[in-house]
């Protein structure tokens, strides 16, 4: 029977890089290096220390991997969310469905655009939806909490294919029904047959669907007419989704509409407006490093002054080697590896305990609208985190080593 290598370990060995180079580097500059074991031993010795110091390196990667996972998660549920033969059509200049706007004559256009390149006799549907923001009291945390609602017509199943009715039924124009997405009916603690009011009328849930981990499943559906009547927006939609027979189709009408003067709507494929939507994801991210170098500025300090205190107390051990024959350059690169391997230990900590937040479900709002998601922890983020934590250490014992090979082996020994 045989064995597959694990993944995940394949992405450690390659996360442990910075500290393979550097032992390979001091066997390579040096004949005579110092054994590695002597720092392994050294560190045993001051455990107490050794762990202090190493704590400093964990809540820094903890926390650079927990934003890490954040926009793991947020990302994740932005590559599930849209159809690649679905356009979305939004008013000029409106970056998001709850600023879109658009008017009776551009959705009659749209409900009757063809794609000239595509199959002769292919069907595009268009269905019109109306998406905002509400709140509704909640009694039971006697507050008011966020509901994200989206008006649609029957035809909205046969443009959104991914969704499914996993409980209830769909629901039925002009009789105040909703159907809500998965993450409501556990978010809000909504079911099937409860009621709730919201505006002038009392809404009843009839199903609860699915969308395949998509942002929509974090919407409430009813009636178009009755939400736009609620709302007195009658007339006015905030987007019309086209349905197309092929992503090639869907790619070629949504850079016809975006290009075409008269129509004076923004375009884009469903997978390309939720790619948009998240690219707040990457500033965010740049932000993380960012935070994570300033607070590991205090962790580089802490080993920097673990490290100088070890020099301070093996002044005459390091005397003594000269005397032997170690090059100041081996004395330079065993005080490097030491550092090194104290924030592996801090590194390895914290990636370990942000790993214990791996699929924990949270709501964080994108755009306009509130979606929930997992934070994830892969092999790329645990790669990194024991890298940057590697690094970290060795820029922190850089000064000590420094101080350590010069230091002179006769006036140490007086």
């Amino acid at each position: 029977m045989t064995t597959t290598w694990p993944t995940w370990l394949t992405w450690v060995l390659v996360g442990l890089l910075p500290l393979w180079g550097l032992v390979l580097l001091k066997y390579l500059v040096d004949i005579r290096s110092v054994p590695v074991s002597y720092n392994y031993r050294s560190l045993i010795v001051r455990w107490k220390t050794t762990l202090m110091t190493a704590l400093g390196f964990t809540l820094v990667v903890f926390g650079l991997v927990l934003m890490l996972a954040f926009i793991n998660g947020i990302t994740a549920v932005c590559r599930q969310s849209g159809e690649p033969e679905n356009v979305i059509v939004l008013s000029k200049g409106a970056a998001d469905e709850v600023l879109s706007s658009l008017p009776r004559d551009t959705i009659s256009a749209l409900e009757h655009i063809r794609d000239e390149k595509g199959v002769a006799g292919s069907r595009i549907l268009a269905s019109r939806e109306m998406f905002l923001n509400a709140n509704r009291f909640n009694p039971q945390t006697q507050d008011y909490t966020a509901l994200q609602l989206r008006g649609v017509q029957p035809i909205v199943f046969e443009v959104h294919t991914a969704v499914r009715v996993i409980k209830g039924r769909t629901l039925r124009a002009g009789q105040s029904e909703v159907m809500i997405g998965r993450t409501v009916e556990t978010g809000q603690n909504l079911h099937v047959g409860d009621t709730f009011e919201l505006g002038r009328k009392r809404w009843r849930v009839c199903g609860v669907f699915d969308a395949q981990g998509s942002a929509l499943e974090s919407e409430v559906w009813c009636d178009l007419s009755e939400l736009a009547s609620q709302f007195k927006r009658e007339g006015s939609y905030s987007t019309v989704v086209l349905r197309t027979p092929s992503a090639a189709s869907a790619q070629r009408i949504a850079e016809s509409l975006a290009s075409n003067r008269q129509m004076n709507v923004e375009a884009y494929t469903e997978p390309q407006y939720y790619a948009k939507q998240a690219e707040q994801m990457e500033t965010l991210q740049l932000a993380a490093w960012v935070i994570a170098w300033f607070m590991g500025t205090g962790a580089v300090f802490g080993v920097m002054t673990t490290m100088f205190a070890a020099i301070g107390q093996r002044i005459k051990d390091i005397a003594v080697m000269r005397i032997m024959g170690f090059q100041a350059r081996a004395i330079l690169f065993s005080f490097l590896i030491e550092a090194a391997l104290i924030s592996l230990v801090g590194g390895a900590l914290g990636s370990g305990f942000g790993y214990l937040i791996n699929g924990l479900s949270q709501n964080a709002n994108l755009g306009s609208r509130t979606v929930e998601f997992s934070f994830q922890v892969d092999s790329w983020i645990v790669v990194s985190c024991l890298v940057f934590s590697i690094l970290m250490g060795i820029v922190g014992g850089l000064l000590p080593a420094i101080s350590a090979m010069r230091i002179k082996p006769l006036e140490a020994l007086r």
